[in-house]
């Protein structure tokens, strides 16, 4: 596969919260990045983490390294924001995931993608032999790399055995994230040779959304990376009211708060505290 992801870095509410790790280069393609979270050796104050759409899907597992309880679950797409309580771990429980770029998920799941949007279910439900072929392993790994090497050892036995995607919504797929989501309907089938309504049907099934939702998404992002990068200064956000095909800035910001739950400026100052 053509590796989109050299178009395409999708980023978190926090980007500089730390924690990911990249996947070989077998699998740079299809996979974001694998992560974890540290557990806490003395009890803090709850807190609460602003998830945003990234457009990603995960698995996260979790386990308690003393009584060896495990469990899993999929996150699927995301087209809104929400706040997620973050309960602190004791020592003994550990927690790592794999995050799959969205066009990727379904070469690797055992099910299609149709009813992802905004679900959170036991891993099984789409990787049904999740627990005995990578999270055992996962438990008696002794180190992050340990945890990481299993799991690409996972993923690409899984990519050998996946099914040849489909062309056109690959293509298309290309298209949208080559113009950042500014792109039309009408645009993607002429540019696939491949009609709205087949498009459509391609993605429900391996992606979860429709084309123009999925664009929408990308737009997102791609506005939200280029802000977080930007330097502190006066005109930045016409600048992007002009880059990313807004009719003028109330309506980069209405958008932009849409999916973020936040306006730009209060999502940058709370990824900068």
């Amino acid at each position: 596969m053509y590796n989109l992801s050299e178009l395409y870095y999708p980023i978190t509410a926090n980007p500089a919260g730390g924690g990911e790790y990249l996947p070989c280069r077998p699998l740079l393609p299809y996979i974001r990045c694998f992560w974890e979270s540290a557990a806490a050796a003395q009890p803090r104050k709850q807190q609460t983490e602003t998830i945003i759409p990234d457009t990603c899907m995960d698995i996260i597992w979790e386990w308690d390294g003393e009584n060896g309880e495990a469990n899993g679950i999929f996150c699927g797409i995301n087209d809104t924001s929400f706040e997620a309580g973050q309960t602190v771990q004791p020592a003994s429980r550990q927690r790592f995931a794999i995050r799959f770029h969205f066009w990727a998920v379904h070469l690797f799941a055992d099910e299609p993608m149709t009813d992802v949007l905004n679900v959170h279910v036991p891993v099984e439900h789409y990787f049904h032999t999740f627990r005995r072929e990578l999270g055992e392993r996962l438990q008696h790994a002794g180190t992050m790399a340990e945890r990481i090497a299993a799991a690409e050892v996972f993923l690409l036995r899984r990519l050998e055995r996946a099914g040849r995607s489909s062309d056109g919504m690959m293509n298309a797929v290309h298209r949208l994230l080559q113009s950042k989501g500014r792109v039309s309907s009408g645009m993607l089938e002429d540019s696939t040779g491949i009609s709205s309504r087949q498009l459509e049907r391609l993605f429900r099934r391996h992606i979860g959304l429709p084309p123009k939702k999925v664009a929408d998404l990308i737009r997102f992002q791609n506005v939200w990376l280029d802000l977080y990068r930007s330097p502190r200064r006066p005109g930045v956000m016409q600048d992007m009211v002009y880059a990313y095909g807004y009719s003028h800035q109330s309506h980069l910001i209405n958008n932009f708060k849409k999916f973020a739950g936040r306006t730009p400026l209060e999502a940058l100052v709370k990824a900068r505290s």
